[in-house]
């Protein structure tokens, strides 16, 4: 039997730690291993998501496909609201005509499509299972006639529309609607003392009042006090309906304690 030297022996003995000692090498080579199992793994959630993803637009499709079928169109049209001016014919033609189906349809769209019927304020729509559309409707109700051309509703905001009745008119500088309403309301509920109603009513650039009432008469207002100008115009209008022709005749209530009325048939002012 051959006798091994015991420095071979030794030097046998020492490989294995020697090898365990160099950390370097052996570290490099199991991050290079582990590199392949991690890029693995993402391939595995990413092929998953993939196929989940896959899956849900597959049913995004089909219940778009399902959504968009005749059966499930907008057959029926029911309009509610205390309406008078509204065609409601006209509205549920526009209805009908609107794309999409019970499922799909555009309601803000609808909506402003329908906000284009003329008397039309508002809307609100509300699907009813199922193939009905409800429409409620909010019209404009008219207050005046603004600048010959467009309508005042009773909250002072501007629409255009056919109205063939008699209606006040309003003339101003554009922004001036809701203001003008306001005022209106407060000259209409003094002149009702006296039996008079407006039938114009006009606010220049420079923010002064006046109106004209049905008997004809005109009143200069100006920019201040303009309430209490007509209060006193007012207290002694009874004792001017014997005295003067108003018909026609300006009343001038810019003066801090009087008028100047000057009649159609005079070029000379009466004061009070």
């Amino acid at each position: 039997m051959k006798r091994t030297h015991p420095s071979t022996m030794q030097d046998i003995r020492a490989r294995p730690k020697i090898a365990r000692s160099m950390g370097g090498p052996r570290q490099k080579e199991n991050k290079l291993l582990s590199l392949p199992r991690i890029e693995r793994k993402h391939w595995m959630v990413l092929g998953l998501l993939m196929l989940g993803l896959s899956g849900a637009l597959g049913v995004r499709q089909a219940m778009v496909w399902i959504a968009s079928r005749p059966m499930f169109e907008i057959h029926q049209v029911r309009v509610v609201g205390d309406l008078e001016q509204v065609d409601q014919d006209l509205v549920r033609k526009r209805v009908l005509g609107l794309k999409g189906s019970f499922f799909n349809l555009d309601l803000s769209a609808a909506s402003n499509e329908l906000r284009t019927v003329p008397w039309v304020r508002s809307v609100t729509l509300r699907r009813i299972w199922p193939d009905l559309l409800e429409v409620g409707i909010e019209e404009h109700h008219a207050l005046a006639r603004w600048n010959d051309s467009e309508l005042i509703n009773t909250k002072g905001e501007r629409f255009s529309a056919e109205f063939p009745g008699v209606l006040p008119y309003f003339s101003g500088p554009n922004g001036s609607e809701s203001l003008m309403q306001d005022e209106f309301q407060q000259f209409h509920k003094q002149l009702k003392q006296i039996s008079l109603s407006i039938t114009d009513l006009q606010l220049t650039e420079r923010g002064s009042w006046r109106l004209i009432a049905d008997n004809g008469l005109e009143l200069e207002l100006g920019k201040d006090d303009i309430h209490g100008r007509l209060a006193r115009f007012i207290e002694i209008y009874p004792q001017l309906i014997h005295n003067a022709a108003l018909s026609g005749a300006v009343a001038d209530l810019r003066y801090s304690h009087g008028f100047a009325l000057r009649p159609v048939s005079s070029s000379k002012d009466l004061k009070s």
